[in-house]
């Protein structure tokens, strides 16, 4: 298989297929998997040869939906569970117990699924916080770009931030990406008491990264724009190591992240794949707004996460 870094949605997907063809194809647990849009999407992804899916759910809503909207589901596993706190349990427990090596979200809330995630007696808590990267393939810019966070932590603290930051890391990995280049995110591209997060994103969490990632890049702090456009940067008078190449944009809030992202999938037709990291296993969520593609590639993501966490033992390890 090539190591060549993945640059687009297109090679994420591509990258998935490989992976499965060389006798590693992963499986996929789906909780309360009684959602149309989920159905399809791991269908797809099935045919596609790039995983396996276990619809734990309703089975008769799971078959009763595949069969209003045509879903091939022949291939698929179902394990009949009509309560969908059970069915919860029975996706996070084939995890846990190794016969699964990601979880998808059905028809439930994001914190019922991720709550048991992180139930005790499954050992699928990893080291860090729980958050989310949104990967997106943005027209105009010459190779995916990771945003974080944008799902879980409202705020973050540096400490926070730097566990985000981690966690972002090791999709970079995944992606084949060295150096991994990271702009951390700010209104303005100098440190200033005006904008008080860039003292510590500056003071503390640059220092701390440099020190903990031998292959990372890490400038601070910088605008959007700058860190993703080189005029942009030449405007501004701005130089470094990220300038124009970032490829995590490390934020400060959740509604920054929201904001931009939904944004560029919005306006700018931007290709989405989406994973909650920091668990032992990826976790995927699709939404209802997704478009085929971006379901594809968020199934995709986890798979080529959760081969990286089985090729570095971090599945065991729990961390780096």
């Amino acid at each position: 298989m090539t190591t060549e870094p993945v640059r687009s949605s297109d090679q994420l997907i591509e990258r998935a297929i490989a992976i499965a063809s060389e006798s590693r194809r992963k499986t996929i647990a789906v909780a309360a998997a009684q959602d149309v849009d989920v159905i399809g999407a791991v269908s797809q992804a099935e045919a596609d040869g790039f995983l396996r899916g276990i619809l734990a759910g309703d089975k008769e809503a799971i078959q009763r939906l595949a069969g209003e909207q045509q879903i091939p589901i022949d291939r698929l596993e179902i394990i009949d569970e009509r309560d969908v706190d059970r069915a919860a349990h029975t996706a996070v427990r084939l995890a846990s117990e190794g016969n699964a090596d990601a979880i998808m979200k059905g028809f439930l809330p994001t914190s019922a699924l991720l709550k048991t995630v992180l139930d005790k007696q499954y050992r699928l808590r990893g080291k860090n916080t729980l958050s989310h990267c949104a990967v997106l393939d943005i027209p105009g810019y010459h190779k995916l770009l990771n945003f974080t966070d944008g799902g879980m932590i409202v705020r973050p603290d540096w400490e926070q931030k730097l566990q985000i930051l981690e966690n972002a890391m090791s999709v970079a990995r995944a992606l084949g990406l060295s150096p991994v280049k990271v702009a951390i995110s700010a209104a303005v591209n100098e440190r200033t008491e005006k904008v008080t997060h860039t003292l510590s994103d500056v003071d503390f969490i640059v220092p701390r990264a440099s020190e903990q990632f031998d292959d990372i890049r890490i400038q601070a702090p910088l605008s959007f724009d700058v860190a993703t456009s080189e005029k942009a940067a030449a405007a501004c008078g701005v130089k470094g190591p990220v300038v124009a190449d970032a490829d995590i944009f490390l934020v400060d809030s959740i509604e920054e992240c929201n904001i931009i992202c939904k944004s560029l999938i919005q306006f700018a037709e931007a290709v989405f794949a989406g994973v909650i990291v920091g668990a032992r296993v990826p976790v995927s969520l699709v939404s209802r707004t997704d478009t085929v593609k971006n379901k594809k590639a968020s199934l995709a993501l986890a798979c080529v996460l959760s081969d990286y966490y089985m090729r570095t033992n971090l599945r065991d390890d729990g961390g780096y």
